[in-house]
Parts: structure tokens; C-alpha cells; sequence
């Protein structure tokens, strides 16, 4: 298997699995209880945006391009108990237990998670910054939660690649999530004036090809029958957490 069709054939089910922990009611109950805001739209914004340390308003909503500037900053700022980089470190444990109840017995754990760490440490983190502060959080030992970590990592590459995709083409994020997603997102996105342009079906299809040439490149280290068999094991990695 090619690395573009690697980069194709992982983008849908690396989100899936990755975004698991983060809609998960469990996740939420956990980080109120560790100290982050009650408010569950805060603590996913200032625990998964908390990896890249104790940044400011502005570098940190940077990394969220689809939502509302003025609504992600106020999400940021909202009143926690923790600093940020406490945050994003407390976060991504819950994340990484999350994983291993997603993918306790998956017997090829170790293996995914191998694959997935030759993936984001051969990376380059130049427009990736979120990438880089989750690919830069310590790896549990244990290999179902590596192998999730490595899941979450690997997800924010790519979105961060899409991101910068967006920004060459010069992308209306609000017109994207409109197109792409819809109002009901773009609600929970901040977003209140809905009566907007929505993306063209062109305009969606030309960012995601040109975030697959750009994550194409993650996946050049591997060989032909290694990007098969990572496809293979996302994929079954998937099938194996989705009744948990």
C-alpha cells in the first residue's frame, strides 16, 4: 500500500477511535472531578489544547480553526482549578484510561502502538503544534493505553495538517463546518449566526486532498507491507472497541 492511500484509508477511522475518549460522559465526569471546569466543552478545550503547555489565549485557539475564535478563547479562559499544561497532563491520562477500557484484550495492541510511534516520531511538527504537545506526553507502559495515546496523536497530526490544508486554500472555517458537518456542530462550535455560505462540495474535496499530500508524507518511513498492516490493525482496532 501507498502512503497516500495509507493517509486516505486511516483519516476516517484514526478520527473515529481518537475522538472516542473525548465524547466519551465518562472523560467529562473524570475531569471535573480531577480539577478541571465543570463545564465539559471547557475541560475538552483546555485538556486537549493544555498539552502544548501553558500558552495563551490566542496560540491555544489557533488549534481550533472550526470553532468560534471569540467562543473557544472564553472556553480557555474559563475558571479551573489547574494550570494548563495540568490540564493537558491530566487530561490525556483520562484519555489514555479511556483506552485501555476501549481496547483491554485487543491481543495486536503492541504492535499498534509500534506502528503508530515510527508514524509521529518520524513527523514533522512544523504546523503541527498540537500534534507535537500530545506526541510529546508521556507513554503509559501499559500496550492497549500506548496504543490508544498513539491513536490520539496520530488523529491531532492529521488534524492539524488539515487545518493548515484550510488556511493555504483560504477556507471560511464557518462556511466548512457548515458544509462538512452541519448547523448542529457548528452550534456546539460557538457559532450563532447560522444564515452563512456553506463550502462547495469542490471547496471540501480540494481540502482533503491536500491534507491527504500533506499527511502522505507521515507515512513514507513505513513500507509498503507495514502501511497495510497498520491499515489492517486501525481498522481492527475499531471493530474491537466499538461495543465498549
Amino acid at each position: 500500500m501507498d502512503a497516500r492511500t495509507t493517509a486516505q484509508r486511516l483519516a476516517q477511522p484514526i478520527n473515529t477511535l481518537g475522538a472516542r475518549s473525548m465524547l466519551d460522559p465518562v472523560t467529562a465526569a473524570r475531569c471535573a472531578e480531577d480539577g478541571l471546569p465543570a463545564n465539559p466543552l471547557a475541560s475538552y478545550v483546555q485538556g486537549r489544547l493544555g498539552v502544548m503547555g501553558d500558552i495563551d489565549a490566542d496560540a491555544a485557539v489557533n488549534s481550533l480553526l472550526f470553532f468560534d475564535r471569540d467562543y473557544a478563547v472564553g472556553l480557555w479562559n474559563e475558571d479551573s482549578d489547574l494550570s494548563k499544561s495540568d490540564s493537558g497532563a491530566v487530561y490525556a491520562a483520562i484519555s489514555a484510561e479511556r483506552g485501555t477500557h476501549y481496547l483491554e484484550g485487543f491481543d495486536d495492541a503492541a504492535r499498534l502502538s509500534e506502528l503508530l510511534e515510527r508514524v509521529a516520531d518520524s513527523a514533522d511538527d512544523t504546523v503541527a503544534p498540537l500534534f507535537a504537545g500530545w506526541r510529546d506526553v508521556t507513554r503509559p507502559d501499559d500496550p492497549a493505553s500506548r496504543a490508544y495515546q498513539m491513536v490520539i496523536v496520530v488523529r491531532e497530526l492529521r488534524g492539524d495538517l488539515h487545518m493548515a490544508a484550510c488556511r493555504n486554500l483560504g477556507t471560511d472555517p464557518l462556511a466548512m463546518v457548515l458544509a462538512g458537518s452541519g448547523e448542529g456542530t457548528a452550534r456546539m462550535h460557538g457559532y450563532t449566526d447560522l444564515d452563512h455560505e456553506r463550502a462547495s462540495a469542490a471547496m471540501l474535496a480540494a481540502a482533503e486532498e491536500a491534507t491527504d499530500d500533506l499527511d502522505a508524507r507521515n507515512y513514507e518511513f513505513l513500507t509498503d507491507d507495514e502501511r497495510a498492516e497498520l491499515v489492517a490493525l486501525v481498522d481492527a482496532a475499531v471493530v474491537h472497541a466499538v461495543d465498549r
